[in-house]
């Protein structure tokens, strides 16, 4: 444990480990309120574009460029509708989206540090299970209530059973956040690991974590990744494989569509949610929610109510990539999707040209976990931590994609680099094999 925070960056750690500190601890200056992870990224931001800026193996691609888009029309967008508040909820939004991204672009310059990074994700993960096992077994919001008490704050919402057990928050603002934390880098996690005994044993740890959620769309993204993580192990040999599995999937697709009376999509909902009715509900709220966004296509509705049936009394949207272009527009949609296909087509390519087979299943992981992620937030809506992590992961991929050749081990002995970061920043424990750097 000790050997993966020596070797993991400290905005890394940090950025981590603020995935899973509770709301309570917030900083409220004013109407900001400084969450752990947005006080991380207001600190490291600086420096991450400094070293986008100088380094010579992280220089900006343009992959880097709809995300910067992204923060500035966010921003524009929120303070167009709502003025002052708006311009104060649009920078934090750009702030998690930014800062996450940057960070993780920045900081991981080789698979090592990557591996490492892994490996304190799934200790947070571990942690956050144990506190999600006290809401399980005292049916309370445990590590809440306690805040709560000592910090005030305003009364928590009663605790939700599904079957009959507990749906667990642990440090998160939700039930379907937590599970959400635990299941969105399964498959990196688990290609990260050289050794197939820790693969499995962190397999069964990060199922039983995002069980404890008891929310089905983590469970789904855990299954998609396995199936895919499967597929990509047992079909390596075949040529054209994704135009194969591509076709059989449009095939089973147009066969359910001819010999049942229920869209498929229907059907996977019904198989696949705890609660059928739940599934339903969320598809009614993408039919009126693109309604909302045709009406309003360029500039989106900010934070206004948006409009729907009556009896729909809730105004929330189960559905992350519907609120960003329901709230800013397609534009922010299309700056999002845009910067997602360059980073995928980068990632691919370095993998499918590398030489090193743990860059290709890394590269693999990484591919593998974005889907899963990006599946997620079809249903969940990703806010706080989640807004957060979506782009971290988005990072991680932008690093792999980067085509920048770092020096050689024998070149960084023979002349080391004169340290171009503060000092309060760890470099990295030792030179990086060229086999492990993230460009060769």
């Amino acid at each position: 444990m000790l050997d993966a925070f020596r070797k993991t960056p400290l905005p890394i750690t940090l950025a981590i480990l603020s995935f899973i500190s509770p709301t309570e601890l917030s900083l409220v200056v004013g109407d900001l309120r400084l969450s752990a992870h947005r006080v991380v990224f207001l600190i490291f931001i600086p420096f991450a574009l400094y070293r986008l800026a100088f380094r010579p193996d992280c220089r900006l691609k343009l992959y880097d460029v709809p995300f910067f888009g992204l923060a500035v029309w966010q921003i524009f967008a929120f303070t167009y509708h709502g003025g002052q508040a708006g311009f104060i909820f649009g920078g934090s939004t750009a702030l998690e989206s930014l800062g996450a991204y940057t960070i993780a672009r920045a900081y991981i310059r080789d698979l090592e540090t990557l591996q490492a990074a892994m490996r304190i994700v799934f200790y947070s993960i571990v942690l956050a299970a144990l506190i999600a096992l006290l809401d399980t077994l005292t049916g309370t919001h445990f590590i809440h209530e306690i805040l709560r008490k000592a910090l005030g704050g305003p009364p928590l919402p009663p605790v939700e059973f599904r079957k009959g057990i507990v749906r667990a928050a642990s440090t998160f603002d939700h039930p379907i956040h937590y599970g959400t934390y635990c299941a969105a880098m399964f498959a990196l996690i688990w290609m990260c690991e050289p050794k197939r005994t820790w693969r499995y044993v962190r397999a069964a740890g990060i199922g039983v974590a995002a069980f404890l959620a008891m929310s089905s769309a983590p469970l789904l993204s855990l299954s998609v990744q396995c199936a895919m993580m499967a597929w990509n192990r047992f079909t390596v040999v075949i040529p054209y494989r994704a135009q194969i599995s591509l076709a059989i999937l449009v095939g089973l697709y147009l066969g359910i569509l001819l010999v049942s009376n229920r869209p498929p999509v229907q059907i996977l909902i019904s198989v696949a949610t705890f609660d059928p009715w739940t599934g339903y509900y969320r598809m009614l709220i993408w039919d009126y929610g693109l309604e909302n966004v045709w009406g309003s296509p360029w500039i989106g509705i900010g934070l206004a109510d948006w409009e729907r049936p009556k009896w729909m009394y809730s105004s929330t949207i189960d559905a992350y990539w519907l609120v960003l272009a329901l709230r800013t527009g397609i534009p922010a949609f299309l700056l999002v999707a845009s910067g997602i296909i360059m980073i995928c087509y980068g990632v691919v390519t370095r993998g499918r040209g590398s030489r090193d087979p743990l860059r290709r299943r890394i590269s693999a992981g990484w591919l593998i976990s974005l889907i899963g992620i990006c599946l997620l937030g079809a249903t969940v809506h990703y806010w706080n931590v989640p807004h957060a992590l979506l782009y971290f992961v988005l990072g991680l991929g932008s690093a792999l994609a980067d085509t920048k050749r770092v020096k050689s081990a024998a070149s960084q002995l023979a002349q080391p680099m004169r340290p171009r970061h503060p000092s309060f920043i760890r470099p990295q424990s030792r030179p990086s094999l060229p086999g492990a750097a993230l460009p060769a």
